[in-house]
């Protein structure tokens, strides 16, 4: 009998879903380090500004070596393919690195050099990884696989923080070990799951993910000419959204342990929250987005964004944290996933590439700096002073969006026919 495929798609659906377990491990282990790693500095450095910027080191060291890996494995060639040699030296080094932080946390300098072994081995396997997806589907299929890699993805975020997370409190060093388990698991699947020499392979698929830098300067120049305005702003706009929300995303384990007297567990399911509720609605958001128009649906996704770190921010008790990460979770959801198709329709047919990469940029450039900087304001004003940076930052992002909608910034394509 042969194996079962998705609907519309060239692939068995046994072999994406195998390669998505790739994807799924790599969110759990992502979970488990926004959430924890935080409260392993909190033991040596009390500023939440440097905690921050050792949060936001991942997405330094991602703009800078993923293009050079993604490079590289297009030029292997061997028994075992492009892709999988990365997989197989990364993977088991990333997973024991991670494992070891923990363990790890005996002295700031030993910590710190386990986690600087542990984001060089991610970013080693990390854009090998993501190309397996477009190496074995046809591009006519891709939005499909797609689909599902990030819904796995989506799942395996959330597992961390609901599962592995409250194992913290049992022992430190629980939900790292588990994290790092799941990683080898995963890895002996997609090793099974994936073809060594797949039919699609591209140059450039592996860095598909992160921005090339060169380049991008003339690009970010142009930005600033007339005739750009309407890009501008939704980029500009985009940049509040995601500094907002990986602000929290990087200092919320603190403000919850020290404000909120929640246990590191607690703290890792309160996040929870707002991974189950966006990945509840990424589809129906997906769908309204195709409807209603995608600036339309990412204004009110900020909107909802900023009420809740409102609410998060206000003096309560824990339930009301956990509501408030909900609602977090829903107004992300309407801003992150309508965001990519809308600025790539910016470019054209002729530059999907060029604004694939400022979206990039502005993501991991917002990462970067956010939790260093919304970190600055928790040291001078307190630890709820992190939503009012954040919420901020998703202000003067609504504000952007409103302004690029006055430039003629929308999908034409997606809006309901008159």
């Amino acid at each position: 009998m042969p194996a079962a495929r998705l609907p519309g798609a060239r692939l068995p659906a046994a072999r994406l879903i195998g390669i998505g377990l790739g994807g799924f491990s790599l969110a759990a282990i992502w979970g488990t380090y926004n959430v924890f790693m935080p409260l392993l500095l909190g033991d040596f450095i009390e500023s939440r500004a440097l905690r921050g910027a050792v949060m936001g080191l991942d997405n330094v060291v991602a703009v800078l070596l993923i293009p050079v890996v993604g490079a590289w494995s297009d030029r292997v060639a061997g028994r075992w393919g492009k892709r999988l040699p990365f997989l197989l030296a990364g993977m088991p080094l990333a997973a024991l690195a991670f494992a070891g932080l923990p363990w790890a946390a005996t002295a700031l300098w030993t910590l710190l050099a386990v986690d600087v072994v542990f984001l060089l081995a991610v970013t080693l396997y990390r854009a090998p990884l993501v190309a397996l997806m477009p190496d074995h589907v046809a591009p006519a299929d891709r939005s499909a696989g797609n689909g599902v890699i990030t819904l796995m993805s989506a799942l395996g975020g959330a597992v961390a923080l609901l599962a592995l997370a409250p194992t913290f409190d049992a022992a430190r060093a629980a939900p790292f070990a588990l994290a790092a388990l799941a990683a080898l698991v995963a890895l002996a699947v997609v090793v099974v799951a994936a073809e060594r020499h797949p039919p699609y392979v591209e140059p450039g698929a592996a860095a598909d993910d992160v921005p090339v830098l060169r380049g991008l300067g003339r690009e970010l120049r142009a930005l600033a000419t007339p005739a750009h305005r309407g890009p501008a702003w939704l980029l500009a706009g985009l940049f509040g959204g995601f500094f907002g929300f990986a602000a929290v995303e990087a200092q919320f384990s603190t403000f919850a342990t020290e404000t909120l007297a929640l246990t590191g567990g607690e703290a890792g399911r309160a996040f929870g929250g707002a991974s189950v509720a966006f990945l509840l609605v990424a589809l129906p958001v997906g769908l309204l987005a195709r409807r209603l128009g995608e600036l339309r649906v990412m204004r009110a996704g900020m909107g909802l964004l900023l009420a809740a770190l409102v609410v998060v921010a206000a003096p309560s008790g824990g339930g009301v944290t956990y509501v408030g990460m909900a609602l977090a979770g829903l107004g992300w959801a309407g801003v992150l996933v309508p965001a990519y198709p809308l600025v790539a329709d910016q470019g054209g047919r002729d530059r999907i590439g060029t604004y694939t990469g400022l979206y990039y940029l502005v993501g991991s450039g917002a990462a970067i700096v956010a939790p260093a900087i919304v970190g600055v304001s928790m040291d001078a004003f307190g630890n709820r002073a992190l939503f009012v940076g954040a919420g901020a930052a998703v202000a003067l992002g609504a504000w952007a969006l409103a302004r690029a909608g006055r430039h003629g910034v929308e999908s034409a394509s997606r809006l309901p026919a008159a």
